[in-house]
């Protein structure tokens, strides 16, 4: 058995590595890093779960540009109606009101959060 061994030790050895080989790359999935800023590493499908997610917050961010538009389209066709001498809108007034009121609403709520949060960093900073 050994003087077959002896004889024979090179296709033994290609053998052997070619099998260890083919199940390694069988059983090992590719992997890159996350796209969310953390340094783990993930596999296709969990790549696409985070490309889809990714994706639906694109979405969602776009809808609330467009809102966003079509509220400033609103408020200056109606500055440009009474601009122009046209008879006074109500609804019209009302609306730029309560854009006005909600745009000072959101810019308070984020000046507060903000101030908060750098306060808890400061205070975390010792």
């Amino acid at each position: 058995m050994w003087v077959w061994i002896k004889k024979n030790h090179r296709g033994i050895i290609t053998v052997l590595i070619t099998g260890v080989l083919c199940i390694w790359l069988y059983s090992c999935e590719s992997q890159v890093k996350s796209m969310d800023g953390s340094n783990r590493l993930i596999n296709r499908a969990e790549l696409q779960l985070e490309l889809d997610r990714f994706m639906g917050m694109a979405q969602v961010r776009m809808a609330d540009l467009d809102k966003q538009d079509a509220f400033r389209a609103l408020i200056i066709e109606n500055s440009l109606l009474l601009v122009q001498g046209t008879p006074f809108n109500p609804l019209g007034l009302i609306t730029a009101i309560a854009g006005i009121y909600g745009i000072t609403h959101g810019t308070s709520k984020v000046v507060r959060t903000v101030k908060k949060s750098q306060a808890k960093r400061k205070a975390n900073n010792g």
